[in-house]
């Protein structure tokens, strides 16, 4: 996998494809976390055409990362969120998943 590739779809999908409701909402509401993790994951679908295994952790993990820095504030810092996320990604490709 290209990890350029990998990395723009990161960065796409958290943040540019994150509309200001998401942002606002997603540490609140179950539901809208949701659709900003299925949303984070559809732009590495899409560009890097990821395999189901992949895609499975992305979400998951997007899902379970978020409310650790939106809803509980265990993270209390966006760069740590963004490290979490980066190593999920970095496994992915390490494992070939």
């Amino acid at each position: 996998m290209n990890i350029l590739l990998l990395l723009a779809c990161h960065f796409i999908g958290d943040f540019g494809f994150q509309s200001k409701w998401m942002a606002e909402n997603k540490g609140k509401n179950w539901e809208i976390n949701f659709y900003h993790a299925a949303t984070y994951t559809a732009v590495f679908i899409i560009l890097a055409k990821i395999s189901l295994a992949a895609t499975i952790i992305l979400i998951g993990s997007h899902f379970l990362i978020e409310p650790l820095s939106c809803r509980w504030k265990v993270i209390k810092y966006i760069w740590v969120d963004q490290i979490l996320h980066l190593l999920i990604i970095a496994a992915v490709i390490f494992f070939k998943i």
